[in-house]
């Protein structure tokens, strides 16, 4: 009875650090995501910049890059354009980016 017991909890202590492991290798490192209008893209913030990526994983791409803060990507409706929050100015504005990247306005 107390191999049954040791051996149960010996399995409960493996799937505990599988499910431990499985989490540590999520992207828990994207911010503020949004999903472009079409379905296929989606805007995050990693580290202050803008980046895009396909919604069915792949290559990220970053869309700005400047030592102020960006974040919170939203979409145009028409998913030509990204809107996003910065500090450039010294207070959070709102800038606007060609989906591929470009000079912020």
């Amino acid at each position: 009875m107390k191999f049954k017991k040791l051996i149960s909890a010996a399995l409960g202590l493996m799937a505990f650090s599988s499910v431990m492991s499985a989490q540590n290798d999520a992207p828990s490192w994207m911010r503020y995501c949004s999903i472009s209008p079409d379905g296929t893209t989606i805007a995050f913030t990693y580290k202050g910049d803008i980046y895009t990526v396909p919604v069915e994983g792949g290559l990220a791409r970053q869309i700005t890059t400047n030592p102020a803060y960006d974040s919170n990507p939203v979409w145009s409706p028409d998913g030509s354009r990204i809107a996003f929050s910065s500090n450039r100015m010294g207070s959070n504005d709102v800038f606007i980016i060609s989906k591929d990247g470009g000079t912020a306005v």
